[in-house]
Protein backbone atom coordinates (compact mmCIF):
# COMPACT_ATOMS: atom_id res chain seq x y z
CA UNK A 1 0.00 0.00 0.00
CA UNK A 2 1.06 3.80 -1.16
CA UNK A 3 2.01 6.12 1.94
CA UNK A 4 1.36 10.19 1.11
CA UNK A 5 3.32 12.85 2.60
CA UNK A 6 1.56 16.07 3.68
CA UNK A 7 2.25 17.62 0.33
CA UNK A 8 1.81 14.75 -1.86
CA UNK A 9 -2.23 14.12 -0.03
CA UNK A 10 -2.55 17.77 -0.98
CA UNK A 11 -1.57 16.85 -5.00
CA UNK A 12 -3.79 14.07 -4.91
CA UNK A 13 -6.58 16.20 -3.66
CA UNK A 14 -6.29 18.96 -5.89
CA UNK A 15 -6.11 16.29 -9.12
CA UNK A 16 -9.29 14.54 -7.69
CA UNK A 17 -10.64 18.29 -7.60
CA UNK A 18 -9.46 20.17 -10.62
CA UNK A 19 -8.91 16.56 -13.14
CA UNK A 20 -11.96 14.32 -12.14
CA UNK A 21 -14.10 17.17 -11.59
CA UNK A 22 -14.83 15.79 -8.05
CA UNK A 23 -15.94 18.95 -6.05
CA UNK A 24 -14.17 19.37 -2.53
CA UNK A 25 -17.06 19.57 -0.64
CA UNK A 26 -17.61 16.10 -1.76
CA UNK A 27 -14.46 14.76 -0.38
CA UNK A 28 -14.97 16.53 2.67
CA UNK A 29 -18.75 14.91 3.34
CA UNK A 30 -17.04 11.55 2.18
CA UNK A 31 -14.38 12.08 4.32
CA UNK A 32 -17.29 13.17 7.53
CA UNK A 33 -19.30 10.36 6.55
CA UNK A 34 -16.66 8.06 6.87
CA UNK A 35 -15.86 8.83 10.70
CA UNK A 36 -19.21 8.84 12.01
CA UNK A 37 -19.69 5.23 10.38
CA UNK A 38 -16.62 3.86 12.90
CA UNK A 39 -18.34 6.17 15.48
CA UNK A 40 -21.74 4.31 15.14
CA UNK A 41 -19.54 1.02 15.12
CA UNK A 42 -18.04 1.80 18.47
CA UNK A 43 -20.75 3.48 20.20
CA UNK A 44 -24.23 2.74 18.86
CA UNK A 45 -26.91 5.19 19.29
CA UNK A 46 -25.95 5.73 22.83
CA UNK A 47 -23.41 8.63 23.47
CA UNK A 48 -23.03 12.14 23.57
CA UNK A 49 -20.11 13.62 21.56
CA UNK A 50 -18.06 17.47 21.71
CA UNK A 51 -16.39 17.87 18.11
CA UNK A 52 -13.05 20.29 18.55
CA UNK A 53 -12.66 22.04 14.97
CA UNK A 54 -9.63 24.06 13.63
CA UNK A 55 -10.11 26.67 11.18
CA UNK A 56 -8.95 24.40 7.99
CA UNK A 57 -10.01 22.06 6.42
CA UNK A 58 -9.57 19.08 9.00
CA UNK A 59 -12.42 21.50 11.00
CA UNK A 60 -14.40 21.49 7.69
CA UNK A 61 -14.24 17.39 8.07
CA UNK A 62 -15.50 17.86 11.91
CA UNK A 63 -18.26 20.01 10.80
CA UNK A 64 -19.66 17.49 8.83
CA UNK A 65 -19.15 14.64 11.47
CA UNK A 66 -21.14 17.01 13.69
CA UNK A 67 -24.20 17.19 10.91
CA UNK A 68 -24.49 13.66 10.52
CA UNK A 69 -24.55 12.79 14.35
CA UNK A 70 -26.84 15.54 15.43
CA UNK A 71 -28.92 14.73 12.37
CA UNK A 72 -28.93 10.83 14.11
CA UNK A 73 -30.35 12.20 16.79
CA UNK A 74 -26.72 12.33 18.93
CA UNK A 75 -26.43 15.21 21.81
CA UNK A 76 -23.48 17.00 19.96
CA UNK A 77 -21.40 20.41 21.23
CA UNK A 78 -19.16 21.75 18.65
CA UNK A 79 -15.61 24.02 19.47
CA UNK A 80 -13.74 26.07 17.34
CA UNK A 81 -10.68 27.08 17.92
CA UNK A 82 -10.30 30.75 16.86
CA UNK A 83 -12.59 33.14 15.17
CA UNK A 84 -15.13 31.12 13.19
CA UNK A 85 -15.23 34.57 10.74
CA UNK A 86 -11.38 33.32 9.22
CA UNK A 87 -13.07 29.83 7.94
CA UNK A 88 -13.92 29.48 4.17
CA UNK A 89 -14.28 27.72 1.52
CA UNK A 90 -15.55 24.43 1.76
CA UNK A 91 -15.27 24.75 5.44
CA UNK A 92 -17.28 27.47 5.63
CA UNK A 93 -20.20 25.87 3.21
CA UNK A 94 -20.47 23.04 6.17
CA UNK A 95 -19.88 25.37 8.79
CA UNK A 96 -23.55 27.15 7.87
CA UNK A 97 -24.94 24.08 7.73
CA UNK A 98 -24.84 23.25 10.90
CA UNK A 99 -25.20 26.91 11.98
CA UNK A 100 -28.60 26.70 9.70
CA UNK A 101 -29.64 23.36 11.67
CA UNK A 102 -29.25 24.76 15.13
CA UNK A 103 -26.29 23.16 16.12
CA UNK A 104 -24.64 24.36 19.67
CA UNK A 105 -21.13 26.16 18.48
CA UNK A 106 -18.97 27.52 20.49
CA UNK A 107 -16.01 29.57 19.54
CA UNK A 108 -12.49 29.36 22.04
CA UNK A 109 -10.69 32.91 22.40
CA UNK A 110 -10.48 33.04 25.70
CA UNK A 111 -9.88 31.05 29.12
CA UNK A 112 -13.57 30.92 30.00
CA UNK A 113 -14.22 29.22 26.57
CA UNK A 114 -11.25 26.44 27.91
CA UNK A 115 -13.46 25.88 31.14
CA UNK A 116 -16.67 25.74 28.79
CA UNK A 117 -14.77 23.27 26.78
CA UNK A 118 -13.46 21.16 30.14
CA UNK A 119 -17.27 21.23 31.37
CA UNK A 120 -18.62 20.14 28.06
CA UNK A 121 -15.79 17.51 27.64
CA UNK A 122 -16.85 16.14 31.34
CA UNK A 123 -20.55 15.99 30.06
CA UNK A 124 -19.74 14.80 26.21
CA UNK A 125 -16.99 12.74 26.86
CA UNK A 126 -17.00 11.13 23.15
CA UNK A 127 -14.54 13.98 21.39
CA UNK A 128 -13.83 13.99 18.13
CA UNK A 129 -10.36 15.90 17.01
CA UNK A 130 -10.21 17.61 13.69
CA UNK A 131 -8.14 20.36 15.22
CA UNK A 132 -5.02 19.95 13.08
CA UNK A 133 -4.29 18.33 9.79
CA UNK A 134 -1.31 16.73 8.55
CA UNK A 135 0.40 19.26 7.80
CA UNK A 136 1.65 20.27 10.92
CA UNK A 137 5.48 21.09 11.94
CA UNK A 138 5.90 23.69 14.48
CA UNK A 139 4.98 23.28 18.05
CA UNK A 140 1.88 23.48 19.69
CA UNK A 141 1.71 26.42 21.61
CA UNK A 142 -0.62 28.61 23.98
CA UNK A 143 -4.59 27.91 24.10
CA UNK A 144 -4.05 24.84 21.39
CA UNK A 145 -1.65 23.00 23.61
CA UNK A 146 -4.09 23.44 26.48
CA UNK A 147 -7.01 22.54 24.40
CA UNK A 148 -5.17 19.03 23.64
CA UNK A 149 -4.23 18.70 27.23
CA UNK A 150 -7.81 19.06 28.13
CA UNK A 151 -8.92 16.42 25.57
CA UNK A 152 -6.41 13.80 26.65
CA UNK A 153 -7.59 14.33 30.63
CA UNK A 154 -11.23 14.51 30.60
CA UNK A 155 -12.19 12.57 27.03
CA UNK A 156 -13.32 8.70 27.74
CA UNK A 157 -12.68 7.81 24.26
CA UNK A 158 -10.96 10.54 21.32
CA UNK A 159 -11.41 10.31 17.66
CA UNK A 160 -8.81 11.77 15.07
CA UNK A 161 -9.55 12.83 12.15
CA UNK A 162 -6.85 12.01 9.69
CA UNK A 163 -4.23 12.10 12.35
CA UNK A 164 -3.83 12.85 15.80
CA UNK A 165 -3.67 16.58 15.94
CA UNK A 166 -0.11 17.75 17.60
CA UNK A 167 1.39 15.06 15.13
CA UNK A 168 3.37 15.85 12.01
CA UNK A 169 2.51 14.01 9.34
CA UNK A 170 5.59 13.35 7.60
CA UNK A 171 7.93 12.22 10.23
CA UNK A 172 5.49 11.06 13.45
CA UNK A 173 7.10 13.78 15.71
CA UNK A 174 5.10 15.01 18.49
CA UNK A 175 5.11 18.67 18.03
CA UNK A 176 5.51 18.98 22.04
CA UNK A 177 1.37 18.05 22.82
CA UNK A 178 -0.40 15.53 20.89
CA UNK A 179 -3.78 13.80 21.33
CA UNK A 180 -4.00 10.36 22.40
CA UNK A 181 -6.92 9.11 20.12
CA UNK A 182 -8.14 5.72 20.85
CA UNK A 183 -9.56 5.45 16.92
CA UNK A 184 -7.99 7.42 13.77
CA UNK A 185 -9.67 7.45 10.66
CA UNK A 186 -7.40 8.48 7.90
CA UNK A 187 -8.53 8.69 4.75
CA UNK A 188 -7.56 7.41 0.69
CA UNK A 189 -3.53 6.61 2.13
CA UNK A 190 -2.05 6.67 5.73
CA UNK A 191 0.37 9.22 5.97
CA UNK A 192 4.09 8.70 7.25
CA UNK A 193 2.84 9.92 10.74
CA UNK A 194 0.15 7.74 10.78
CA UNK A 195 3.15 5.04 10.77
CA UNK A 196 6.20 6.68 12.52
CA UNK A 197 7.08 6.29 16.39
CA UNK A 198 6.47 8.24 18.22
CA UNK A 199 3.40 9.83 16.26
CA UNK A 200 1.94 6.12 15.62
CA UNK A 201 1.35 5.37 19.27
CA UNK A 202 -1.07 8.79 19.64
CA UNK A 203 -3.34 6.86 16.93
CA UNK A 204 -5.03 3.78 19.28
CA UNK A 205 -6.40 1.63 16.62
CA UNK A 206 -5.70 2.79 12.61
CA UNK A 207 -8.59 2.95 10.33
CA UNK A 208 -7.84 3.85 6.30
CA UNK A 209 -10.94 4.79 4.76
CA UNK A 210 -11.92 5.24 0.83
CA UNK A 211 -13.85 8.84 0.69
CA UNK A 212 -13.79 8.50 -3.35
CA UNK A 213 -10.37 9.50 -4.76
CA UNK A 214 -10.12 7.12 -7.92
CA UNK A 215 -7.66 4.58 -7.20
CA UNK A 216 -5.99 5.67 -11.03
CA UNK A 217 -4.79 9.17 -9.82
CA UNK A 218 -2.82 7.24 -7.00
CA UNK A 219 -1.01 4.79 -9.75
CA UNK A 220 -0.30 7.51 -11.99
CA UNK A 221 1.64 9.89 -8.69
CA UNK A 222 5.47 8.18 -8.37
CA UNK A 223 4.68 8.12 -4.42
CA UNK A 224 7.77 6.94 -3.04
CA UNK A 225 6.56 5.49 0.12
CA UNK A 226 5.09 2.23 1.24
CA UNK A 227 3.28 0.25 3.75
CA UNK A 228 4.52 -3.36 4.09
CA UNK A 229 1.06 -5.67 3.49
CA UNK A 230 0.75 -8.52 2.59
CA UNK A 231 -0.23 -7.40 -0.85
CA UNK A 232 3.50 -6.11 -1.57
CA UNK A 233 4.99 -9.15 -0.18
CA UNK A 234 2.68 -12.25 -0.96
CA UNK A 235 4.16 -12.90 -4.17
CA UNK A 236 7.81 -12.63 -3.74
CA UNK A 237 8.14 -15.92 -2.03
CA UNK A 238 10.26 -18.50 -4.37
CA UNK A 239 7.43 -21.30 -5.29
CA UNK A 240 8.47 -24.81 -3.86
CA UNK A 241 8.14 -27.33 -7.43
CA UNK A 242 8.02 -31.14 -7.02
CA UNK A 243 11.06 -31.99 -9.40
CA UNK A 244 13.88 -29.57 -7.05
CA UNK A 245 16.34 -30.85 -5.20
CA UNK A 246 18.16 -28.40 -2.49
CA UNK A 247 20.59 -26.67 -5.03
CA UNK A 248 16.95 -25.38 -6.09
CA UNK A 249 17.04 -23.38 -3.01
CA UNK A 250 20.13 -21.68 -2.60
CA UNK A 251 23.33 -21.66 -1.13
CA UNK A 252 24.24 -19.43 1.74
CA UNK A 253 27.40 -18.46 3.36
CA UNK A 254 27.05 -17.42 6.54
CA UNK A 255 30.20 -15.74 9.18
CA UNK A 256 28.68 -15.68 12.89
CA UNK A 257 29.78 -16.34 16.36
CA UNK A 258 32.64 -16.12 19.06
CA UNK A 259 33.00 -17.01 22.29
CA UNK A 260 29.90 -16.38 24.29
CA UNK A 261 28.00 -15.35 21.13
CA UNK A 262 27.56 -18.77 19.54
CA UNK A 263 23.62 -18.49 19.84
CA UNK A 264 23.70 -15.56 17.30
CA UNK A 265 25.06 -17.93 15.00
CA UNK A 266 22.53 -20.33 15.54
CA UNK A 267 19.60 -18.32 15.58
CA UNK A 268 20.94 -16.75 12.18
CA UNK A 269 21.21 -19.94 10.95
CA UNK A 270 18.41 -21.57 11.75
CA UNK A 271 16.92 -19.08 10.83
CA UNK A 272 18.07 -19.16 7.20
CA UNK A 273 16.60 -22.56 6.86
CA UNK A 274 13.09 -22.05 8.23
CA UNK A 275 13.08 -19.06 5.71
CA UNK A 276 13.33 -22.48 2.81
CA UNK A 277 16.98 -22.26 2.36
CA UNK A 278 18.65 -24.90 0.79
CA UNK A 279 22.31 -25.43 1.70
CA UNK A 280 23.95 -23.32 4.28
CA UNK A 281 27.70 -22.86 5.04
CA UNK A 282 28.68 -21.21 8.67
CA UNK A 283 32.17 -20.11 9.10
CA UNK A 284 33.47 -20.37 12.63
CA UNK A 285 36.58 -20.35 15.04
CA UNK A 286 37.32 -24.46 15.37
CA UNK A 287 36.74 -24.12 19.45
CA UNK A 288 32.83 -23.66 18.75
CA UNK A 289 32.37 -25.99 15.93
CA UNK A 290 31.22 -28.66 17.94
CA UNK A 291 28.64 -26.25 19.95
CA UNK A 292 26.93 -25.46 16.73
CA UNK A 293 27.10 -28.53 14.67
CA UNK A 294 25.05 -30.26 17.81
CA UNK A 295 22.32 -27.83 17.75
CA UNK A 296 22.08 -27.32 13.99
CA UNK A 297 23.26 -30.93 12.39
CA UNK A 298 21.52 -29.23 9.12
CA UNK A 299 24.46 -26.97 8.22
CA UNK A 300 27.74 -27.19 7.14
CA UNK A 301 30.59 -25.97 9.11
CA UNK A 302 33.69 -24.79 8.13
CA UNK A 303 36.14 -24.83 11.21
CA UNK A 304 38.56 -22.05 10.90
CA UNK A 305 42.15 -21.97 12.89
CA UNK A 306 41.52 -19.38 15.25
CA UNK A 307 43.87 -16.33 16.53
CA UNK A 308 42.58 -16.54 19.61
CA UNK A 309 39.82 -18.22 21.43
CA UNK A 310 36.73 -18.01 19.07
CA UNK A 311 37.80 -15.36 16.60
CA UNK A 312 38.93 -16.14 13.25
CA UNK A 313 42.05 -14.15 11.64
CA UNK A 314 42.34 -11.98 8.11
CA UNK A 315 44.35 -15.52 6.81
CA UNK A 316 41.29 -16.96 5.67
CA UNK A 317 39.71 -14.15 3.71
CA UNK A 318 41.10 -16.15 0.52
CA UNK A 319 39.19 -18.68 0.97
CA UNK A 320 36.01 -16.96 2.11
CA UNK A 321 36.31 -14.88 -0.82
CA UNK A 322 36.73 -18.09 -2.82
CA UNK A 323 33.86 -19.79 -1.55
CA UNK A 324 31.09 -17.35 -2.11
CA UNK A 325 31.89 -18.32 -5.95
CA UNK A 326 29.60 -20.82 -4.95
CA UNK A 327 27.13 -18.96 -3.04
CA UNK A 328 24.25 -16.58 -3.29
CA UNK A 329 24.50 -14.87 -0.45
CA UNK A 330 27.38 -13.84 2.44
CA UNK A 331 26.16 -12.69 5.55
CA UNK A 332 28.49 -10.99 8.37
CA UNK A 333 27.88 -10.07 11.44
CA UNK A 334 25.87 -11.69 14.06
CA UNK A 335 27.87 -12.38 17.42
CA UNK A 336 31.25 -12.02 15.70
CA UNK A 337 32.65 -10.00 17.86
CA UNK A 338 33.89 -6.51 17.70
CA UNK A 339 37.48 -7.09 16.55
CA UNK A 340 39.67 -5.54 14.53
CA UNK A 341 40.27 -9.00 12.32
CA UNK A 342 36.22 -9.05 11.72
CA UNK A 343 37.17 -5.08 10.65
CA UNK A 344 39.37 -6.27 8.27
CA UNK A 345 37.62 -9.36 7.01
CA UNK A 346 34.64 -7.07 6.06
CA UNK A 347 36.77 -4.45 4.38
CA UNK A 348 38.23 -7.42 1.87
CA UNK A 349 34.71 -8.81 1.73
CA UNK A 350 33.17 -5.57 0.41
CA UNK A 351 36.07 -4.91 -1.98
CA UNK A 352 35.98 -8.75 -3.49
CA UNK A 353 32.65 -10.29 -3.38
CA UNK A 354 30.08 -10.16 -6.31
CA UNK A 355 27.46 -11.97 -4.47
CA UNK A 356 25.12 -9.94 -2.45
CA UNK A 357 26.31 -9.40 1.02
CA UNK A 358 24.37 -8.77 4.46
CA UNK A 359 25.81 -6.61 7.03
CA UNK A 360 24.25 -6.83 10.63
CA UNK A 361 25.87 -6.60 14.10
CA UNK A 362 29.34 -6.39 14.53
CA UNK A 363 29.45 -6.72 10.59
CA UNK A 364 28.36 -2.86 11.07
CA UNK A 365 30.24 -2.62 13.69
CA UNK A 366 33.36 -3.48 11.97
CA UNK A 367 32.06 -0.84 8.75
CA UNK A 368 31.52 1.98 11.40
CA UNK A 369 35.57 2.05 11.57
CA UNK A 370 35.77 3.12 7.82
CA UNK A 371 32.54 3.57 6.12
CA UNK A 372 34.21 4.93 2.97
CA UNK A 373 35.12 0.62 2.63
CA UNK A 374 31.44 0.76 0.97
CA UNK A 375 32.89 2.93 -2.18
CA UNK A 376 35.00 0.06 -3.18
CA UNK A 377 31.50 -2.64 -3.19
CA UNK A 378 31.25 -4.68 -6.42
CA UNK A 379 28.05 -5.83 -5.22
CA UNK A 380 24.43 -5.38 -4.05
CA UNK A 381 24.35 -4.76 0.04
CA UNK A 382 22.03 -4.81 2.42
CA UNK A 383 22.84 -3.46 6.45
CA UNK A 384 20.21 -4.21 8.82
CA UNK A 385 21.29 -1.65 12.11
CA UNK A 386 19.19 -0.95 15.04
CA UNK A 387 19.10 3.02 15.99
CA UNK A 388 22.22 2.87 17.92
CA UNK A 389 24.45 1.46 15.07
CA UNK A 390 23.08 3.42 12.76
CA UNK A 391 24.63 6.15 14.93
CA UNK A 392 27.92 5.08 14.74
CA UNK A 393 27.33 4.27 11.26
CA UNK A 394 26.69 8.21 10.11
CA UNK A 395 27.91 10.10 13.31
CA UNK A 396 24.25 11.36 14.13
CA UNK A 397 22.73 11.15 17.42
CA UNK A 398 20.61 8.82 18.23
CA UNK A 399 17.77 11.68 19.04
CA UNK A 400 18.26 13.15 15.61
CA UNK A 401 17.83 10.18 14.25
CA UNK A 402 14.52 8.93 16.32
CA UNK A 403 13.04 11.92 14.93
CA UNK A 404 14.47 11.87 11.25
CA UNK A 405 14.08 7.56 10.58
CA UNK A 406 13.24 8.06 7.00
CA UNK A 407 15.48 10.95 5.81
CA UNK A 408 18.42 9.26 7.90
CA UNK A 409 17.50 5.63 6.46
CA UNK A 410 17.26 7.01 2.76
CA UNK A 411 19.97 9.15 3.01
CA UNK A 412 22.58 6.58 3.75
CA UNK A 413 21.03 4.85 1.50
CA UNK A 414 21.08 6.97 -1.61
CA UNK A 415 24.60 7.90 -0.65
CA UNK A 416 26.81 5.06 0.06
CA UNK A 417 24.59 2.75 -2.74
CA UNK A 418 22.99 0.09 -0.41
CA UNK A 419 19.96 -0.96 1.00
CA UNK A 420 19.17 0.27 5.17
CA UNK A 421 16.95 -1.83 7.10
CA UNK A 422 16.68 0.64 9.94
CA UNK A 423 15.27 -1.41 12.86
CA UNK A 424 12.98 -0.20 15.29
CA UNK A 425 9.18 -0.13 16.25
CA UNK A 426 8.47 0.86 12.46
CA UNK A 427 11.46 -0.31 11.01
CA UNK A 428 12.11 1.69 7.81
CA UNK A 429 13.63 0.22 4.84
CA UNK A 430 15.31 2.57 2.22
CA UNK A 431 16.47 2.05 -0.93
CA UNK A 432 19.49 3.63 -3.27
CA UNK A 433 16.39 4.90 -5.81
CA UNK A 434 14.90 6.50 -2.75
CA UNK A 435 12.22 4.25 -2.39
CA UNK A 436 10.79 3.95 1.27
CA UNK A 437 9.05 0.68 2.84
CA UNK A 438 7.67 1.33 6.44
CA UNK A 439 7.08 -1.69 8.40
CA UNK A 440 4.20 -1.91 10.80
CA UNK A 441 4.12 -5.58 12.33
CA UNK A 442 5.75 -6.66 15.58
CA UNK A 443 5.49 -6.11 18.95
CA UNK A 444 7.15 -4.81 22.11
CA UNK A 445 7.71 -8.41 23.20
CA UNK A 446 9.98 -8.41 20.10
CA UNK A 447 12.74 -6.10 21.72
CA UNK A 448 14.60 -9.04 23.29
CA UNK A 449 18.26 -10.57 22.41
CA UNK A 450 18.61 -12.55 19.21
CA UNK A 451 15.28 -11.32 17.30
CA UNK A 452 17.68 -9.32 15.16
CA UNK A 453 19.51 -12.68 14.20
CA UNK A 454 16.39 -14.04 13.54
CA UNK A 455 15.81 -11.18 11.19
CA UNK A 456 19.02 -11.61 9.64
CA UNK A 457 18.79 -15.15 9.15
CA UNK A 458 15.44 -14.62 7.55
CA UNK A 459 16.78 -11.86 5.20
CA UNK A 460 19.37 -14.52 4.06
CA UNK A 461 17.21 -17.25 3.29
CA UNK A 462 15.46 -14.96 0.79
CA UNK A 463 18.18 -13.77 -1.08
CA UNK A 464 19.88 -16.85 -1.44
CA UNK A 465 16.24 -18.43 -2.95
CA UNK A 466 16.81 -15.56 -5.59
CA UNK A 467 15.09 -12.84 -4.13
CA UNK A 468 16.39 -9.47 -5.22
CA UNK A 469 17.76 -8.27 -1.92
CA UNK A 470 15.11 -4.99 -1.59
CA UNK A 471 12.62 -7.37 -1.78
CA UNK A 472 14.30 -10.09 0.59
CA UNK A 473 14.56 -7.12 2.98
CA UNK A 474 10.93 -5.94 2.55
CA UNK A 475 9.54 -9.53 2.69
CA UNK A 476 12.13 -10.39 5.69
CA UNK A 477 11.33 -7.84 7.38
CA UNK A 478 6.99 -8.42 6.98
CA UNK A 479 7.51 -12.16 8.12
CA UNK A 480 9.79 -11.45 11.51
CA UNK A 481 7.06 -9.12 12.19
CA UNK A 482 4.03 -11.06 11.24
CA UNK A 483 6.05 -14.05 13.41
CA UNK A 484 6.50 -12.09 16.03
CA UNK A 485 3.27 -11.52 16.46
CA UNK A 486 2.07 -14.86 16.05
CA UNK A 487 4.18 -15.78 18.80
CA UNK A 488 2.89 -12.96 21.05
CA UNK A 489 -0.30 -13.73 20.71
CA UNK A 490 0.16 -17.51 21.57
CA UNK A 491 2.54 -16.91 24.74
CA UNK A 492 2.60 -13.00 25.01
CA UNK A 493 4.52 -10.49 25.01
CA UNK A 494 7.15 -10.57 28.54
CA UNK A 495 8.11 -14.10 27.96
CA UNK A 496 8.59 -14.19 23.79
CA UNK A 497 11.86 -15.29 22.83
CA UNK A 498 14.18 -15.34 19.30
CA UNK A 499 13.90 -18.90 20.09
CA UNK A 500 10.32 -18.90 19.72
CA UNK A 501 10.37 -17.30 16.38
CA UNK A 502 12.73 -19.45 14.53
CA UNK A 503 9.97 -22.47 14.92
CA UNK A 504 7.02 -20.14 14.33
CA UNK A 505 8.41 -19.05 11.26
CA UNK A 506 7.48 -21.93 9.08
CA UNK A 507 3.87 -21.12 10.04
CA UNK A 508 3.98 -17.74 8.88
CA UNK A 509 5.60 -18.58 5.30
CA UNK A 510 2.79 -20.99 5.46
CA UNK A 511 0.15 -18.77 6.06
CA UNK A 512 1.07 -16.42 3.82
CA UNK A 513 1.17 -18.51 0.54
CA UNK A 514 -2.35 -19.95 1.50
CA UNK A 515 -3.70 -16.98 1.75
CA UNK A 516 -5.23 -15.55 -1.33
CA UNK A 517 -4.40 -11.81 -2.56
CA UNK A 518 -6.40 -8.97 -0.08
CA UNK A 519 -6.37 -11.38 2.85
CA UNK A 520 -4.85 -9.95 5.81
CA UNK A 521 -2.73 -11.94 8.40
Amino acid sequence: MKVALSDEMKMIDRIAIEKYGIPGVVLMENAGKSVVDEIIKEFGFNANFTVVCGRGNNGGDGFVIARHLYDKGFKVKVFIVGDMKGIKGDSLINLNIIINMGVDIREIISDDDLMKLKETVIDYPIVIDALFGTGLNKDVQGIRERIINIINRYSKYTFAVDIPSGIGGNDGKVYKAAIRANKTITFALPKCGNLIYPGAEYNGKLIIKNIGIPNKIIENIELSHNLIDLGIIKYNLPSRRKNTHKGNYGKANIIAGSSGMTGAAILTCKSALRTGLGLLRLYIGESLNHIVKTSIPEIITVPLREIRKGVIGINHIDRIISDTKEASVLTIGPGCGNTAEVSEIIKQVIANVEVPIILDADGLNGLSKNIEWLSEKKTKIIITPHIGEMSRLTGIEIEEIQENLIKVARDFSQNWGVIVVLKGASTIIASPEGEVFINIKGNPGMATAGSGDVLTGIITGLVAQGLDPLEAAVTGVYIHGVTGDRVARDKGEYGLLAGDMVECIAYTIKDIVEKTKGDKI
